[in-house]
């Protein structure tokens, strides 16, 4: 079996009745179906747009230590963040990059995570310095991983655009980075051509009822634009910021949103050298990130109440790009900065009395609707595996495990420049179905390349594509902010 969209519907009409259908192709409900497929469990993933087109492909890119949780005291989340990077680092291959991450000290600017109280000129790096050990202590690192301090000069010879001035002391720490798209695609594939499974994109779920304890599901095909009905007994609904379909839309977690606003930057600007920083302060009292990425470089992110676009499409706005750009100018000597294109990623937070979504957990909240049927969503990329380990325990009462994936290599070593045989490859088995699946999930052309890569679409739907998929593909790019 290929994991192309052709052969995936044709698989689709074969089964009267299914141990699980998965509703979301973000990284959660594709892990879920790698690993139920893998236990034997007859499984489907259906995904309303294309699959990690959602907050899966528009993150900061990090498989977080959890260090940030320190100044909170969550010593066990720290933990077991860390300890999770270690199994990914097994599982993921290619697709899990170690980094190294500066975190510099200035003066009359501590870190924004911790409690002002550590935030003077003197406790400062002090407190800093007490958090790495006990990180490196709750990571049972090894010496080679192990965070450690390095002078002014150091810094500038590491970081030569980094702002000197007031800085008092800086650390390297041990971080992973992973490319969250390709990731997603991964486990489908696993789950698809190693285990049997079923998943399909443009998907969209019309109304869910119940006949004898079974789950009758009647879907749209967003494609063909044809319904269609399937029976399951299981379901578990990965839809993030999205509610649930039908009937039980009212049975739907009560959410806030936060937006999370992203710039590519052409190549090295920054002059990263490959490493990455720890923007301490932001003007809101945050922490930020410039990130290597792929021979470019990302900065990131913003955290809003209010985002620009669509649940579906949400996109940076002005005043999110300004934001970003004020803080790259307020750490690095940089007097001109362009960036090529960006993104922006919609956050599911569980519903508070909070005003702040600063102040709001990270953490995944599982709802449970009834029993078979629950929903999931929030939660940090680097807790995907054990999110769904435990939305597929709650469902069926045992342990689930993430075998190690393959096909790491074909992803990874995709090209971000067209050509035709990794197209071709691409639709036969990472299920393209529209051109900006591929231009912006498969491969990454349309954000490292100025105006969206538009020459590119054009080419590509010449030789497969009519012009009403030209045209959507369009708009979409104008919609993502990648096309003028």
């Amino acid at each position: 079996m290929t994991f192309s969209r052709k052969e995936q519907l044709t698989n689709l009409e074969k089964d009267s009745i299914y141990d699980l259908l998965i509703i979301g192709g973000g990284v959660v409900g594709s892990a879920s179906l790698a690993m139920a497929s893998s236990d034997g469990l007859n499984s489907i993933l259906l995904e309303k747009n294309d699959f990690a087109s959602g907050a899966s492909s528009r993150s900061t890119k990090l498989l977080h230590g959890g260090i940030r949780y320190l100044p909170q005291l969550q010593f066990g989340l720290v933990r077991e963040s860390l300890q999770e990077q270690e199994i990914l680092k097994n599982l993921l291959g290619k697709l899990y990059k170690p980094l190294k991450l500066l975190a510099p000290i200035y003066k009359n600017n501590g870190f924004a995570d911790m409690p002002k109280i550590f935030q003077n000129n003197f406790i400062a790096p002090k407190a800093f310095k007490l958090g790495l050990i006990l990180y490196d202590l709750l990571g049972a690192r090894k010496r080679d991983r192990k965070h450690k301090k390095i002078s002014i000069n150091e810094t500038a010879e590491l970081f030569p655009l980094l702002k000197r001035k007031s800085l008092k002391k800086s650390f390297i720490f041990g971080d992973a980075q992973t490319d969250d798209a390709k990731l997603v695609m991964t486990l489908l594939r696993n789950a698809v051509e190693e285990h049997k499974a079923t998943a399909v994109n443009y998907m969209e779920i019309i109304d869910i009822s119940t006949i004898e304890n079974i789950y009758e599901v009647e879907y749209l095909d967003k494609i063909s634009l044809k319904t269609y009905k399937l029976k399951v007994r299981k379901i578990i609904a990965a839809t993030g910021v999205h509610n649930l379909p039908g009937n039980y839309q009212k049975k739907s977690s009560k959410m806030k949103y936060s937006g999370g606003a992203h710039l590519v930057l052409k190549g090295d600007p920054l002059e990263l050298q490959n490493n990455a920083v720890l923007l301490p302060k932001t003007e809101d009292d945050r922490v930020m990130f410039a990130l290597p990425w792929l021979g470019n470089t990302i900065v990131g992110t913003t955290d809003t109440k209010t985002f620009s676009g669509t649940l579906d499409r949400p996109f940076a706005n002005k005043n999110d790009k300004d934001y970003l750009v004020r803080h790259i100018k307020k750490y690095f000597n940089v007097d001109e900065l362009t960036y090529i294109s960006s993104w922006s990623g919609v956050r599911a937070l569980l519903d508070s009395s909070s005003n702040s979504t600063k102040s709001i957990s990270r953490g995944h909240f599982i709802n449970l609707i009834e029993t078979g049927f629950i929903q999931i969503a929030g939660g940090k990329l680097t807790g995907f595996r054990l999110i769904a380990q435990e939305a597929l325990q709650k469902v069926f009462n045992k342990k689930f495990d993430l075998k190690k994936l393959k096909f790491v290599d074909d992803i990874v070593n995709l090209s971000d420049t067209y050509t035709t045989d990794e197209f071709e490859f691409t639709v036969k088995h990472y299920c393209v179905a529209k051109p900006t699946d591929y231009l912006l999930r498969r491969t990454h052309i349309s954000w490292f390349n100025e105006n969206g890569a538009l020459k590119t679409l054009k080419r590509i739907t010449n030789e497969y594509f009519t012009n009403k998929q030209y045209e959507e593909s369009y708009k979409e790019l104008v919609e993502e902010g990648l096309v003028s």
